[in-house]
């Protein structure tokens, strides 16, 4: 008898597995030595059955982004349905990338770090622009949500506009980021015995002026 069709559920599950794989190795061995066949081996299939559901390693990294700002976001969309003051929201806001970056380090550094693999402008004109676009569209909803909650907090001070707002939420970016990296690089270990303390302290600092 002929196999049933996988439920929605299980192509999904499959799905997952596959880019848990694809991730796993390319923190291990780097995006340019990513392979289906590598993938394959890990999970005990045959490249084919990856190709069934992706097709090509450029398209299951945009896709790997992707699940990753998913995750991000659905993390600091919830931040609105707790906080009405702008202010505790910035606060709860910075707190959960920070929370993202320390739990998901491998996502972050995929997502935010990493040099080698490809962009979205990139892509423009070629196949992968639909799916790049869709990645950098999930990337945008948590940044310029994150800009509408500064320029909240800022809303009666005349003088400071929403381009301002861009801008003091690009720096935050930058901040939190750069502690981010070197806290998931194991470098802060090299000069802080208490890592964890000097990241609450760093936070702090960086909400001081909110």
């Amino acid at each position: 008898m002929p196999k049933a069709p996988r439920s929605k559920e299980e192509i999904n599950a499959v799905k997952e597995n596959i880019l848990d794989a694809a991730l796993r190795l390319i923190v291990e061995e780097g995006f340019r030595n990513l392979s289906m066949r590598k993938i394959a081996a890990r999970l005990g299939v045959t490249a084919t059955t990856i190709y069934n559901y992706y097709h090509n390693i450029d398209e299951l990294y945009f896709m790997i982004r992707m699940h990753g700002f998913e995750l991000l976001h659905a993390s600091l969309v919830q931040v609105n349905a707790v906080h009405a003051d702008p202010r505790a929201r910035i606060h709860e806001l910075v707190r959960r990338y920070i929370a993202f970056g320390t739990e998901y380090p491998d996502y972050f550094d995929i997502m935010f770090i990493d040099r080698t693999v490809p962009k979205y402008k990139e892509c423009i004109g070629t196949e992968l622009e639909a799916v790049s676009l869709a990645e950098r569209e999930m990337a945008h909803r948590s940044f310029f949500l994150a800009v509408e909650t500064v320029n909240d907090f800022y809303a009666g001070d005349h003088e400071f506009t929403y381009a301002d707002a861009y801008r003091e939420t690009i720096r935050l970016w930058c901040e939190m980021t750069g502690v981010l990296s070197l806290r998931n690089s194991r470098l802060l270990l090299e000069v802080e015995t208490d890592v964890t303390g000097l990241m609450e302290k760093l936070t702090e600092e960086i909400l001081e002026r909110f």
